[in-house]
């Protein structure tokens, strides 16, 4: 039996290893010799990402929130009265049990690090009293079966969840200064750490006209941002302005999806600001830099001048005392009772809706942030172009049309950004497929009444036929680059909950995953090539024939089809169709 251990343990490394060796090896020495090189610089960045990852750790209810705004965020697809399946249910139960068991186990490490008795005695309460509660709402009962039956029973008993935990979230984790968390972080003034974020433009950096961090402001605040609850800190710039970051921490492992979305938007970004018709309209996709600190730990830039349609309703309806989910849940139920007596259910249970919410709700909003007319004019054009483009990525990557939550309006500007994009691929992760065919992206009432008809015709489509040429000229190879950016996405959802495979199953399925990722780049320059203006110049036609479409009929249907009421009213009632 030793000798067979030892003849296993002396087996040959294979060439796959001493390759991944050699990389390793390399990669060390490249580091050595820049940290020798820029030690002062080194050093103060390792302090400032050894602190943020240290101080701010989720507590047990921000982990818990994270969990329970994950499972909110996958039932806004779902019908209301459509039976949960086990096997759905199964999900949930199980991830709370992993949390829980995770909890459990940071509770002891805290026990064996010698953490506070008093905070150790809290988190021990904490996690007493959630347990058997979350076992009672969400876990299988001894019959069997599970305390929920229908997709609207599990979101009440999710959101309930979710606001008794955002509430003690803030009576936890409220508003704290700088100096109750980091002390060190509190006191350091920088000099040669950089604002982070500046190298993610995909262009040359000039590292001597970066800004650099001045100091980390002492006020820290309670975000709401997706569902989710986020600390955010403010960086003082050595130019005087200020840079706000959310500290995105939970207890597993953060997904690279969004930092791969990020590059992805770039590249367009570099492709339209080579077209002159897009660069005449300073047409660009607004995102966020993310910035990676840890596996579970990372910075998102952020915008306190931004807020999300979701957030202009809540507060609309919280005037009259009322939420969103009640007119969600209203609209769902009120067009199974007209179901019996109206030939139109969901278009009566709509104009009820319509009477408590007018179609001039965001409109009122932005007319009383804006000052003049002329700012106003400004903001809407501004908008109507950068959403513009933003419809037309999210169009040509197969992205579901997204909730009012994850529509971001920036008050000041007028620019859109959609957080929580990502390619849309089918089950199998084979190639990428709409999820939901009935409206190609948001285009409500609301947001009609903000664009207007005359900016929902004219520089909407206009934007978005622009958008799309700079993205189909062949010039521009972004075929290319989207084949490398979805293979990786491809190879990241594969590893999700699977095996560790071999090098020969992986070289396999690398080869699949290569071709899986051409064929979905090609679906991709389809979509965009056929809203191209350039694909639908007419050709020569007999004298006889009719007028010919214009050159942006392609887009002009995709309106259409994202504006028809009827369409929108069929969305389930969570996705808010009349927003």
């Amino acid at each position: 039996g030793a000798v067979a251990g030892a003849g296993a343990a002396a087996q040959p490394i294979t060439a796959e290893a001493r390759a991944a060796m050699m990389v390793r090896q390399h990669a060390q020495e490249i580091m050595k010799s820049l940290r020798d090189a820029h030690l002062p610089f080194f050093l103060e960045t390792e302090r400032f990402v050894v602190e943020i990852t240290r101080s701010f750790k989720p507590t047990y209810e921000q982990q818990l929130q994270h969990l329970i705004s994950a499972h909110i965020n996958g039932l806004t697809n779902k019908t209301m009265s459509d039976k949960v399946p086990v096997e759905a249910s199964t999900v949930i139960e199980k991830e709370m049990v992993d949390l829980l068991s995770t909890l459990e186990q940071q509770l002891e490490q805290d026990k064996q690090r010698g953490q506070a008795p008093k905070e150790t005695a809290q988190q021990a309460a904490a996690l007493a009293e959630y347990k058997p509660l979350l076992a009672l709402e969400f876990f299988r009962q001894q019959n069997g079966a599970f305390p929920y039956v229908t997709y609207k029973d599990l979101y009440l008993r999710l959101r309930k969840w979710q606001v008794a935990v955002r509430r003690q979230v803030s009576r936890v984790s409220a508003p704290k200064q700088l100096e109750s968390l980091s002390r060190a972080l509190a006191e350091s003034k920088g000099t040669q750490m950089e604002v982070p974020g500046q190298y993610l433009n995909i262009k040359e950096p000039m590292p001597e006209q970066h800004v650099k961090v001045d100091r980390v402001l002492p006020d820290i605040e309670l975000v709401d941002h997706n569902l989710a609850c986020h600390r955010r800190i403010t960086i003082r710039g050595n130019d005087g302005k200020m840079y706000y970051f959310l500290v995105e921490a939970t207890g597993a492992a953060i997904s690279s999806s969004d930092e791969r979305t990020l590059q992805l938007c770039q590249l367009m970004n570099r492709c339209m600001d080579r077209e002159k018709q897009t660069r005449r309209r300073h047409m660009h996709l607004h995102v966020r830099p993310i910035i990676g600190l840890a596996p579970r730990c990372r910075l998102v830039a952020d915008d306190p001048t931004s807020t999300s349609l979701m957030e202009i309703l809540d507060g609309y309806l919280a005037a009259q005392g009322k939420t969103s989910d009640e007119i969600a849940l209203k609209f769902a139920e009120k067009s199974q009772l007209l179901s019996r007596t109206e030939k139109d259910p969901l278009m009566a249970a709509m104009n009820e809706v319509s009477d408590v919410l007018p179609e001039t709700v965001v409109l009122s909003y932005v007319r009383a942030q804006i000052p003049s007319n002329a700012h106003l004019w400004s903001f809407r054009k501004q908008v109507a172009v950068q959403y513009a483009c933003l419809v037309l990525v999210s169009h040509a990557l197969f992205i579901p049309a997204p909730p009012p939550s994850r529509l971001i309006f920036s008050q000041v500007q007028g620019d859109v950004i959609l957080a929580g994009a990502a390619p849309g691929f089918n089950k199998e992760i084979t190639r990428l497929q709409d999820t939901n065919e009935l409206v190609p992206f948001r285009m409500t009432r609301m947001l009609t009444t903000l664009l207007s008809p005359v900016g929902l015709e004219g520089g909407f489509s206009a934007a978005m036929g622009a958008a799309a040429m700079a993205l189909a000229n062949p010039k521009r190879t972004l075929k290319y680059h989207l084949c490398a950016l979805l293979r990786e996405e491809m190879l990241a959802l594969a590893r999700q909950g699977a095996t560790p495979p071999t090098c020969v199953q992986e070289q396999q399925q690398g080869k699949a995953v290569l071709s899986r990722a051409h064929d979905s780049a090609n679906q991709v320059m389809q979509r965009v090539t056929a809203l191209s203006p350039a694909a639908a110049l007419p050709e020569k036609e007999d004298k006889g024939s009719d007028l010919p479409l214009p050159l942006n009929h392609k887009v002009i249907q995709l309106i259409m089809a994202a504006a028809d009421p009827v369409k929108q009213i069929n969305m389930p009632c969570l996705w808010h169709p009349w927003a």
